[in-house]
């Protein structure tokens, strides 16, 4: 930062413009950069810091999704499975049916099991949701309620 200069172009102190005597600039400057450049440091850090922190909590957030994308699809697998034998099994049953009362029973304990079967695995996948929406989530707070912090503290300089 230069030394105040007046409207007509002149250092008050001196009467020359812009620069202290001797071609060097008066001692009350020199702090003023280093100041500065402390300070950018700090903040570089601090910002440094934030982004590291948001990238690991990113992480354990991909983590936690991996975590239960997997178990749903254990899951939707394991139903498929069920469904398909249950299928199978009705299908036989059908083919060896000998009246259609037989088949109307085959099939209305086939229905009745898809539907009980489909209830059940419901119940499993929002027990699943609310569990993955829970371990997502906490890595979430935990970053924001640090970023929270860090907002509330002075700053330093």
């Amino acid at each position: 930062m230069a030394a105040k200069v007046s409207k007509n172009g002149k250092n008050g102190k001196n009467g020359k413009a812009g620069k202290a005597p001797h071609g060097k600039l008066p001692a009350t400057v020199w702090p003023m950069p280093k100041l500065a450049a402390d300070q950018f440091r700090v903040g570089y850090e601090d910002l440094a810091i934030q982004g590291k922190d948001a990238l690991s909590t990113l992480v354990a957030v991909n983590a936690a999704m991996t975590e239960v994308l997997e178990r749903v699809s254990l899951d939707l697998a394991g139903l498929a499975r069920a469904t398909f034998e249950s299928a199978a099994a009705a299908g036989a049953a059908l083919v060896d049916a000998r009246s259609f009362e037989d088949v109307g029973a085959i099939q209305s304990e086939f229905a009745r099991a898809c539907v009980a079967r489909l209830l059940a695995q419901g119940t499993r996948f929002s027990e699943l949701g609310l569990k993955a929406a829970t371990e997502v989530y906490e890595p979430l707070s935990a970053r924001a309620g640090k970023a929270m912090s860090a907002l509330g503290r002075p700053y330093a300089s």
